[in-house]
C-alpha cells in the first residue's frame, strides 16, 4: 500500500501511555537503586558487572535483544499498531532480563554450593539491573532500525512522488498529444461532410475522452467500470479512423466492475498497440481484453512499424511503477505466441 504520513502520527492516548512509563521509570530508580547500597552495600554498577564479566552471557543478551526488535520490527512495522509494539517489547525486556538473571544465580550456586537460595532478594536486584541493561540495549538498537526506516521510508516517499508527477505527465501528453488530436479533427472534419449524425456522434464521443482525461487530474484509482466506459469511447474514436482494420474484443465479466485500476491503464496499452503496429486494410490489429480474479490482459497481434513512437516502453514502465508503490504488485508483458500480452493487476 502507499506510504502515508498519517501512519506516522502519535495519538494524544500514546503520549500519555509514553509519560507514565518515563514517570513510573524515574520512581523506580529513585525508590528502588538506594535500596542496593542499604541492604547489601553494593551499588546498582556492582551488580551490573555480573552480567558484563561473563562475555558470553552478555553476548547472548545483547544478540537476544537485537532478535527481538528484528522480529517486532517484521510483525509490528513502525508506523503503526504503537501500543501492542510497546506492550509486547516491555515484555520482551522483562523476559530476556528474567533469563540472564537466572543464569547469573545458576552459575553462582554451582560455585557456592549448599544451600543456596536462587529467588531471593540478590536475585531481585541482580534482576532490576539486568533489566535496566536490557532495556537500555533494545532502545539503542530500536532507535538504529527506526533511523534505517526513516531514511528508507523518506527515498520511498521522493520516488513514489517522482513516480506519480511523471504519471501525471505521460496523462498530460495523452490528453494534448497532437498527432492524436489532429487525427481525430481530420476525422470529425470528413464526417461533418458525409454524415452529420455521425460527425456529432463523434463530437460527443472525442469530449467524453477529454471530460475523462480532466477528471483524473488527482485520482490514484479509478474503478474498473468507469475505465471500460472510457476505452469503449476511445475504441469507437479509433475505429472511425481505421475501419475495420481496428478490431477488438473486450469481454470483461461484470463481477469485476467494482474493482480497481490505475487510470488511463487499458487506453494506454491500446494505444500503444495502435503505435506499435501497422493498421491498414492488409494488416489488421485485433485486441483482446480479458480479465480474471487477479488480472487484466490485454493482448494484441504483432504487425511492427520499423519506427514505432514510445520505442522504449516508458508509458508501460510508468503503470508498472505506479502499481508497485501503490499495491506492491507489478504489470507483466512480453511476446507470446506471436502476440504482446500485458497482464495489468486487478485490485479487488
Amino acid at each position: 500500500m502507499p506510504i502515508r504520513d498519517r501512519d506516522s502520527q502519535v495519538s494524544a492516548l500514546d503520549l500519555v501511555i509514553i509519560a507514565v512509563i518515563v514517570l513510573f521509570s524515574r520512581v523506580l530508580i529513585e525508590k528502588v537503586m538506594p535500596l542496593f547500597y542499604e541492604s547489601f552495600g553494593l551499588y546498582f554498577g556492582d551488580f551490573l558487572f555480573q552480567t558484563l564479566s561473563n562475555f558470553t552471557l552478555t553476548f547472548g543478551a545483547v544478540l537476544a535483544d537485537f532478535l527481538v526488535v528484528r522480529i517486532l520490527v517484521r510483525c509490528f512495522p513502525y508506523g503503526g499498531r504503537f501500543i501492542i509494539r510497546s506492550l509486547v517489547e516491555v515484555a520482551a525486556i522483562c523476559l530476556v532480563a528474567f533469563l540472564v538473571s537466572l543464569l547469573i544465580r545458576l552459575e553462582q550456586r554451582s560455585v557456592a554450593g549448599g544451600d543456596f537460595r536462587i529467588f531471593d532478594h540478590l536475585f531481585l536486584f541482580t534482576y532490576v539491573s539486568n533489566l535496566v541493561f536490557n532495556a537500555v540495549v533494545m532502545l539503542v538498537t530500536d532507535l538504529i532500525f527506526y533511523y534505517r526506516w526513516s531514511n528508507r521510508r523518506a527515498v520511498a516517499v521522493e520516488a513514489e512522488k517522482r513516480a506519480r508527477a511523471n504519471y501525471q505527465y505521460q496523462l498530460l501528453k495523452s490528453e494534448t498529444n497532437p498527432h492524436f488530436l489532429f487525427n481525430c479533427l481530420n476525422v470529425l472534419q470528413y464526417l461533418i461532410h458525409e454524415d452529420a449524425d455521425r460527425a456529432s456522434d463523434y463530437a460527443g464521443k472525442l469530449a467524453g475522452v477529454y471530460r475523462y482525461f480532466l477528471k483524473l487530474e488527482k485520482s490514484t484509482v479509478v474503478m474498473l467500470e468507469e475505465e471500460l466506459e472510457f476505452v469503449g469511447k476511445y475504441c469507437d474514436l479509433m475505429r472511425e479512423r481505421f475501419g475495420s482494420a481496428f478490431v477488438t474484443d473486450i469481454d470483461i465479466p461484470r463481477e469485476y466492475n467494482e474493482a480497481r485500476i490505475i487510470p488511463c491503464a487499458l487506453q494506454m496499452m491500446i494505444e500503444n498497440a495502435v503505435k506499435h503496429n501497422i493498421v491498414n486494410s492488409e494488416n489488421r490489429l485485433r485486441i483482446t481484453v480479458r480479465a480474471d480474479s487477479r488480472f487484466i490482459t490485454v493482448s494484441n497481434n504483432l504487425n511492427p512499424k520499423h519506427q514505432a513512437g514510445d520505442a522504449n516502453g516508458m508509458g508501460l514502465r510508468n503503470i508498472s511503477r505506479q502499481y508497485e508503490m501503490l499495491f506492491s504488485r507489478s504489470v507483466e508483458a512480453g511476446e507470446d505466441g506471436g502476440e504482446f500480452v500485458v497482464r495489468i493487476p486487478l485490485i479487488l
